[in-house]
């Protein structure tokens, strides 16, 4: 990576979890989560690596740790987890901040800093690996600049964009230049974060599992790869690679999806591919195959705008008639739930589709006017987060 520009790596840590209180506390590896985490970043090539955490008293704890390690500590608001990092940023200015979180204990050094190469690469306002998500949950990174997030500090005001510190950037690609680093292998059903008492359990025995502590998500990938799991028999949604192009295609230039798209007309392979290429690895637009025992039974496309994700769905025509498009909605709506990118999902239906129409009314989506033949159709997500 270029070294061209200074880093700042910021990592929140409290102990004041819903689902597992004091979590960074408890023992990983012969000593507390947060340092057994804080000794795996310690050759993380950034400039600096800096804790923040709340004033509250019973963070304490969080900072005493931080500084037994050597890492300077920033405190401020429990839940404006967004002005910790400006405050960071202040304290340690730097043109490129990383964010990470101390419930991911398995966080890769060689994987932040090739996302942070990426980021640097793409001359991007924020990079991260979950856009689609391809890496085990519990490996994020994101990656922002400087001026990006001063931004966001500045303009944010929803709840959620300043407890999460990003949304207000990937909800926003039609303002704010977005890349992706994508995995060679779709392993974002994998769960390597800590959440749970269970979650904490499986890190601490993937963590004896291996010989060190230094080890990369590679080797403990290598480790416990081979574990037996059947075939879903539900619906699952893949983020849509390349080699998935034609199958896009082919769904697109059906005779029925033709008759009830805008334009009626056939999609040419060459427009199709060139569309494909610029859409597939977009952080903005949410490609994805719907996939049942390991078959392609439809594709979910999501394109975001501030916030906004505008859905449109595809079942294969061999799949037809067997409720595939309410099972893909549903996948869609567990997809969108486990991150805040998209507040609200809209939809445009042509009103000859009578059998879409039945599949988005099922799954909360109600009527929002119409424009000709096509009615619009909406469903706030906001209020299923509360």
């Amino acid at each position: 990576m270029s070294r061209g520009r200074s880093t700042l790596c910021v990592l929140q840590a409290r102990t004041g979890s819903t689902r597992l209180p004091g979590k960074v506390l408890q023992d990983l590896g012969g000593r507390p989560l947060l340092r057994f985490m804080l000794d795996r970043l310690g050759d993380l090539h950034v400039d600096e690596l800096v804790v923040a955490t709340s004033t509250l008293d019973r963070d304490d704890a969080v900072a005493e740790i931080a500084h037994a390690a050597g890492r300077p500590v920033v405190r401020g608001s429990e839940h404006d987890v967004l002005d910790r990092f400006a405050a960071a940023l202040a304290v340690h200015p730097a043109d490129h901040v990383v964010r990470l979180t101390a419930d991911c204990p398995l966080a890769d050094p060689v994987l932040i800093e090739a996302v942070l190469s990426r980021h640097v690469d793409r001359a991007a306002d924020y990079t991260s690996n979950v856009f689609p998500r391809t890496f085990p949950r519990g490996l994020d990174c994101e990656v922002m600049s400087a001026t990006a997030l001063r931004t966001a500090h500045a303009e944010a005001t929803e709840a959620s964009e300043r407890e999460h510190v990003t949304p207000f950037l990937y909800r926003r690609p039609e303002r704010f230049r977005l890349a992706n680093m994508r995995n060679d292998l779709a392993l974002g059903r994998e769960g390597w974060t800590v959440d749970t008492a269970e979650d904490l359990e499986f890190v601490r025995r993937l963590v004896a599992l291996m010989p060190t502590d230094d080890f990369t998500w590679r080797e403990a990938w290598a480790m416990i790869s081979n574990r037996s799991t059947d075939d879903p028999a539900d619906v699952v949604l893949v983020p849509a690679g390349r080699e998935h192009s034609a199958f896009f295609l082919a769904c697109r230039n059906d005779t029925d999806a033709v008759r009830h798209s805008r334009s009626h007309r056939m999609i040419g392979r060459e427009e199709h591919e060139r569309w494909f290429a610029a859409k597939v690895d977009d952080p903005g637009v949410r490609l994805r195959v719907a996939m049942v025992r390991r078959e392609a039974v439809g594709t979910v496309r999501v394109d975001v705008r501030n916030g906004v994700g505008e859905v449109g769905i595809a079942v294969a025509p061999a799949f037809r008639g067997q409720g595939f498009g309410t099972a893909l909605l549903e996948a869609l709506l567990d997809d969108v739930g486990t991150d805040p990118q998209v507040v609200t999902l809209i939809a445009a239906v042509h009103a000859g589709n009578t059998a879409s129409m039945r599949a988005f009314a099922r799954v909360g989506f109600a009527a929002d006017g119409a424009d000709g033949d096509f009615r619009q159709l909406r469903h706030d997500l906001s209020r299923e987060r509360r």
